[in-house]
Protein backbone atom coordinates (compact mmCIF):
# COMPACT_ATOMS: atom_id res chain seq x y z
CA UNK A 1 0.00 0.00 0.00
CA UNK A 2 0.94 3.66 -0.89
CA UNK A 3 0.29 6.59 1.01
CA UNK A 4 0.15 9.54 -1.60
CA UNK A 5 -0.82 13.03 -2.21
CA UNK A 6 -4.20 13.08 -4.17
CA UNK A 7 -4.29 14.28 -8.04
CA UNK A 8 -7.39 15.54 -9.91
CA UNK A 9 -7.34 11.97 -11.32
CA UNK A 10 -8.33 10.37 -8.55
CA UNK A 11 -11.40 12.56 -8.18
CA UNK A 12 -13.71 10.16 -9.70
CA UNK A 13 -12.44 7.21 -6.86
CA UNK A 14 -12.44 9.47 -4.12
CA UNK A 15 -16.39 10.89 -4.87
CA UNK A 16 -17.12 6.87 -4.99
CA UNK A 17 -15.36 6.86 -1.34
CA UNK A 18 -17.14 9.83 -0.13
CA UNK A 19 -20.38 8.45 -1.83
CA UNK A 20 -20.67 5.29 -0.39
CA UNK A 21 -19.50 6.30 3.05
CA UNK A 22 -22.61 8.98 3.14
CA UNK A 23 -24.55 5.97 2.24
CA UNK A 24 -23.33 3.37 5.14
CA UNK A 25 -24.53 6.68 7.13
CA UNK A 26 -27.42 6.54 6.02
CA UNK A 27 -27.94 2.95 6.27
CA UNK A 28 -27.31 3.11 10.06
CA UNK A 29 -29.00 6.42 10.83
CA UNK A 30 -26.34 9.14 11.38
CA UNK A 31 -27.18 12.31 9.64
CA UNK A 32 -23.34 13.19 9.09
CA UNK A 33 -22.49 13.45 5.63
CA UNK A 34 -27.04 13.38 4.75
CA UNK A 35 -26.87 17.17 3.42
CA UNK A 36 -24.34 18.07 0.53
CA UNK A 37 -21.28 18.06 2.20
CA UNK A 38 -18.51 17.10 1.28
CA UNK A 39 -20.00 17.98 -2.18
CA UNK A 40 -17.56 17.71 -5.76
CA UNK A 41 -16.08 21.58 -5.01
CA UNK A 42 -15.19 20.49 -1.55
CA UNK A 43 -13.10 18.12 -2.86
CA UNK A 44 -11.93 19.52 -5.50
CA UNK A 45 -10.70 22.59 -3.52
CA UNK A 46 -9.37 19.99 -1.14
CA UNK A 47 -6.98 18.70 -4.12
CA UNK A 48 -6.52 21.65 -5.61
CA UNK A 49 -4.98 22.90 -1.67
CA UNK A 50 -2.49 20.08 -2.06
CA UNK A 51 -4.39 18.62 1.46
CA UNK A 52 -6.06 15.36 -0.32
CA UNK A 53 -4.40 12.17 0.95
CA UNK A 54 -5.19 8.44 -0.53
CA UNK A 55 -4.04 5.22 0.38
CA UNK A 56 -3.89 3.22 -2.96
CA UNK A 57 -3.12 -0.52 -3.63
CA UNK A 58 -2.80 -1.58 -7.24
CA UNK A 59 -4.21 1.27 -8.84
CA UNK A 60 -6.88 0.98 -6.45
CA UNK A 61 -7.54 4.15 -3.89
CA UNK A 62 -9.13 2.69 -0.78
CA UNK A 63 -8.84 5.27 1.60
CA UNK A 64 -8.76 9.48 1.47
CA UNK A 65 -8.35 12.21 3.51
CA UNK A 66 -8.12 15.50 3.85
CA UNK A 67 -4.69 16.93 6.06
CA UNK A 68 -5.78 20.40 6.81
CA UNK A 69 -2.86 22.92 8.40
CA UNK A 70 -3.59 25.94 10.13
CA UNK A 71 -5.97 27.43 12.34
CA UNK A 72 -9.34 25.62 11.85
CA UNK A 73 -12.01 27.86 12.20
CA UNK A 74 -14.56 25.05 14.05
CA UNK A 75 -11.83 24.18 16.46
CA UNK A 76 -11.29 27.92 17.78
CA UNK A 77 -14.04 27.24 20.43
CA UNK A 78 -14.37 23.59 22.25
CA UNK A 79 -16.97 22.93 24.80
CA UNK A 80 -13.78 20.37 26.87
CA UNK A 81 -9.98 22.20 26.31
CA UNK A 82 -7.70 21.08 23.83
CA UNK A 83 -4.37 19.11 24.76
CA UNK A 84 -2.46 21.85 23.34
CA UNK A 85 -2.64 25.47 22.92
CA UNK A 86 -0.62 28.25 20.27
CA UNK A 87 0.67 25.01 18.65
CA UNK A 88 0.88 24.01 14.84
CA UNK A 89 -1.66 21.25 14.18
CA UNK A 90 -3.23 19.42 11.43
CA UNK A 91 -6.79 19.06 10.91
CA UNK A 92 -8.09 15.59 9.36
CA UNK A 93 -11.35 16.00 7.77
CA UNK A 94 -13.48 13.92 5.17
CA UNK A 95 -11.87 10.40 6.31
CA UNK A 96 -13.66 7.72 4.09
CA UNK A 97 -12.38 3.83 3.17
CA UNK A 98 -13.79 2.11 0.19
CA UNK A 99 -16.76 0.01 0.95
CA UNK A 100 -15.61 -2.78 -1.07
CA UNK A 101 -12.99 -2.85 1.93
CA UNK A 102 -14.71 -2.79 5.19
CA UNK A 103 -12.64 -5.20 7.61
CA UNK A 104 -9.31 -4.75 6.81
CA UNK A 105 -8.67 -2.13 8.66
CA UNK A 106 -7.65 0.35 6.45
CA UNK A 107 -8.76 3.66 8.66
CA UNK A 108 -6.18 2.04 10.98
CA UNK A 109 -3.83 2.14 8.23
CA UNK A 110 -4.56 5.32 6.98
CA UNK A 111 -3.91 6.87 10.20
CA UNK A 112 -0.51 5.33 10.94
CA UNK A 113 1.21 6.31 7.27
CA UNK A 114 -0.54 9.38 8.22
CA UNK A 115 1.28 9.68 11.52
CA UNK A 116 4.30 8.59 10.28
CA UNK A 117 4.79 11.56 7.46
CA UNK A 118 3.11 13.67 10.25
CA UNK A 119 6.25 12.96 12.52
CA UNK A 120 9.10 13.65 10.11
CA UNK A 121 7.10 17.58 10.20
CA UNK A 122 8.87 18.90 12.75
CA UNK A 123 6.70 22.16 12.85
CA UNK A 124 3.35 20.32 13.49
CA UNK A 125 2.69 19.33 17.61
CA UNK A 126 -0.55 18.09 16.99
CA UNK A 127 -3.15 16.27 14.83
CA UNK A 128 -7.25 17.34 15.46
CA UNK A 129 -10.24 15.61 14.23
CA UNK A 130 -13.79 15.13 15.07
CA UNK A 131 -16.49 12.82 14.26
CA UNK A 132 -20.37 12.55 14.86
CA UNK A 133 -21.95 11.42 18.29
CA UNK A 134 -23.64 8.96 16.63
CA UNK A 135 -20.43 7.65 14.52
CA UNK A 136 -19.62 5.08 16.45
CA UNK A 137 -17.25 3.20 14.02
CA UNK A 138 -15.01 6.35 13.64
CA UNK A 139 -14.93 7.15 16.66
CA UNK A 140 -13.63 4.05 17.68
CA UNK A 141 -11.02 3.99 15.29
CA UNK A 142 -9.86 7.72 16.58
CA UNK A 143 -9.39 6.00 20.08
CA UNK A 144 -8.11 3.32 18.57
CA UNK A 145 -5.36 5.19 16.55
CA UNK A 146 -4.29 7.08 19.94
CA UNK A 147 -6.19 10.39 20.16
CA UNK A 148 -7.88 12.00 23.33
CA UNK A 149 -11.41 13.00 23.67
CA UNK A 150 -11.37 16.77 24.15
CA UNK A 151 -14.82 17.98 24.27
CA UNK A 152 -17.28 18.90 21.86
CA UNK A 153 -17.57 21.41 19.21
CA UNK A 154 -20.12 23.02 17.10
CA UNK A 155 -19.75 23.12 13.54
CA UNK A 156 -21.53 26.43 12.99
CA UNK A 157 -18.24 27.77 11.18
CA UNK A 158 -18.24 24.68 8.70
CA UNK A 159 -21.82 26.23 7.48
CA UNK A 160 -23.78 23.66 10.15
CA UNK A 161 -25.30 25.63 12.93
CA UNK A 162 -26.42 24.19 16.11
CA UNK A 163 -24.54 20.50 15.04
CA UNK A 164 -22.12 19.17 17.96
CA UNK A 165 -19.49 17.01 17.01
CA UNK A 166 -17.08 15.21 19.57
CA UNK A 167 -13.78 16.40 19.20
CA UNK A 168 -10.36 14.62 19.51
CA UNK A 169 -6.68 15.57 19.33
CA UNK A 170 -3.21 13.61 19.36
CA UNK A 171 -0.18 15.17 20.15
CA UNK A 172 3.10 14.05 17.37
CA UNK A 173 6.52 13.48 18.62
CA UNK A 174 7.15 16.84 18.03
CA UNK A 175 5.26 18.49 20.33
CA UNK A 176 6.75 21.34 22.94
CA UNK A 177 6.12 21.07 26.58
CA UNK A 178 5.34 24.63 26.74
CA UNK A 179 2.27 24.74 24.46
CA UNK A 180 0.51 21.49 26.06
CA UNK A 181 -2.21 22.21 28.69
CA UNK A 182 -3.15 20.52 31.33
CA UNK A 183 -4.26 17.32 30.56
CA UNK A 184 -8.06 17.69 30.44
CA UNK A 185 -10.52 15.26 32.49
CA UNK A 186 -13.47 15.10 30.85
CA UNK A 187 -16.70 12.89 30.99
CA UNK A 188 -16.74 10.16 28.56
CA UNK A 189 -18.47 11.13 25.10
CA UNK A 190 -20.29 8.75 24.24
Amino acid sequence: MLLRQATMADLPQIESIIRDGRELLAAQDIDQWQGSYPNTAVLVDDIHQGWTVVLEEDNEILGTAALIPGEDPTYKQIDGQWLTEQAPYLAIHRVAVSSHHHGRGLAGELFQRLFAQIDHAASIESIRIDTHPHNMAMQHVIKKNGFTETGRIDLAAAGMPGTTDFAYERLTANAKSAHLTATPTIKSLN
